[in-house]
């Protein structure tokens, strides 16, 4: 079936049952951001079908996504936050007023922070290093041969982006479009977690209307 979707912006965000680590056992704190850039007062009916919408940038091809029953868990969550709209599944395309589809993608990141002891206990990013008659601040550090280096933080994170289109069965046109990105934590792909991103990113969504 050939429906138009778009490929959209993927940046990246919240759906992978991978952990966040890092080689200074920094963490990068679990974020979401949910942007609706098509938005609609009211859907084309209460009834909808889901299509596939074949991924397209590198980050849709990880194997963390791809997992078969990691998609089972999303689509039924997706479901979920659908039908507490009002929203029922129809038994098949035919038979729906609309349809639903969705792309996800994750990556692996890296963060790098310069340590600042002197300010409270959390890593401080900072442009330059700031010397005086007193010698430099504490962001620099003795290194190995005890010349001066730059006290560095490493912190890597998983991030990725889940979006959301619906598409007009009859004009297989997009009325509605959510992009929910940010970063991951180790349980996102748990099944609590993952109603929570579906009804997270379904928010903006109009409920049905008889």
């Amino acid at each position: 079936m050939r429906h138009g979707l778009s490929a959209g912006v993927l940046a990246l965000c919240l759906l992978a049952g991978s952990g966040c680590s890092s080689d200074a056992g920094a963490r990068v704190a679990p974020s979401s951001q949910v942007t609706v850039s098509m938005p609609a007062t009211r859907l084309p009916g209460l009834h909808y079908a889901w299509v596939p919408m074949p991924g397209q940038l590198p980050a849709e091809s990880d194997p963390r996504v791809l997992d078969p029953q990691f998609r089972a868990r999303l689509q039924a969550a997706l479901d979920r936050a659908l039908q507490a709209k009002g929203y029922q599944l129809a038994p098949s395309v035919a038979q729906a007023d609309f349809l639903v589809a969705y792309r996800v993608g994750v990556r692996d990141g890296e963060e790098v922070m310069l340590r600042n002891e002197g300010v409270g206990s959390q890593p401080t990013p900072q442009a330059t290093v700031e010397c005086n008659s007193n010698g430099c601040s504490q962001m620099v550090v003795p290194g190995g041969d005890g010349a001066p280096v730059m006290d560095l933080r490493r912190a890597r994170y998983v991030e990725g982006a889940l979006q959301v289109e619906v598409i007009e069965r009859s004009s297989i046109k997009v009325v509605w479009r959510a992009l929910n990105r940010g970063t991951v934590s180790r349980n996102d792909g748990g099944a609590t977690r993952l109603d929570a991103i579906a009804r997270e990113t379904l928010a903006q969504l109009p409920a049905a209307t008889p």
